[in-house]
């Protein structure tokens, strides 16, 4: 992000004001009222980047700074199989990394990786061996297909909360650019628009 700065010489300020229009090519203004600190002493505008395929979310709200959300259901959890350790990141909002299980009873160790996958536009959770790129050869397919389902429906939580939260934060114009960003930018109905009922 950058700020539109200010010189008190006056040469110096005509150089700034004529760079200004090529300095904010590609990028977006942010709002004074979307900031959730006080912006700093001086700062007159806020900028930031946003790079082919981006794009800016503006009018974010914390509220009053907590929310309800679902918890995750341990009925989905493999049996026999104990989740010890997990590496994740979102990237672009996607979850990114792996889980790894224990086996109860032998030990042994199932890596299950967690990626989206852009061709077929799905989060994919293969079966690894737990320290080398490749699938699992040390558990039957439904032991493997249990532990994948247990991390599914961690993945699914940790994707759900983050979402409601997203929703919890976001104002009408934030609500707007989502849906814009993800390519459902079409026109908002009033519950009692007729047009609604007609096409019901």
């Amino acid at each position: 992000m950058t700020d539109d700065l200010s010189s008190s010489n006056e040469a110096g300020s005509a150089n700034i004001r004529a760079r200004q229009p090529a300095a904010v090519h590609g990028l977006a203004k942010i709002p004074f009222a979307s900031v959730r600190d006080e912006a700093p002493v001086g700062m007159r505008e806020l900028y930031a980047e946003v790079r082919d395929g981006q794009a800016l979310i503006p009018g974010l709200k914390m509220g009053v700074g907590a929310l309800i959300v679902q918890r995750w259901d341990p009925s989905y959890a493999a049996a026999g199989w104990t989740l010890y350790g997990a590496d994740l990141t979102l990237h672009m909002g996607h979850p990114f990394g792996a889980l790894f299980y224990r086996n109860d009873a032998d030990g042994r160790v199932l890596r299950v990786g967690v990626k989206w996958h852009p061709p077929v536009q799905q989060l994919e959770f293969p079966a690894l061996h737990p320290s080398k790129p490749e699938r699992s050869s040390d558990c039957s397919d439904e032991e493997a297909n249990a532990v994948i389902l247990d991390a599914r429906s961690r993945i699914g939580a940790l994707v759900a909360t983050n979402a409601q939260i997203g929703s919890f934060v976001a104002t009408e114009e934030s609500e707007d650019a989502i849906l814009e960003a993800s390519g459902l930018g079409l026109e908002r109905l009033a519950e009692d628009d007729p047009r609604l009922a007609r096409d019901a």
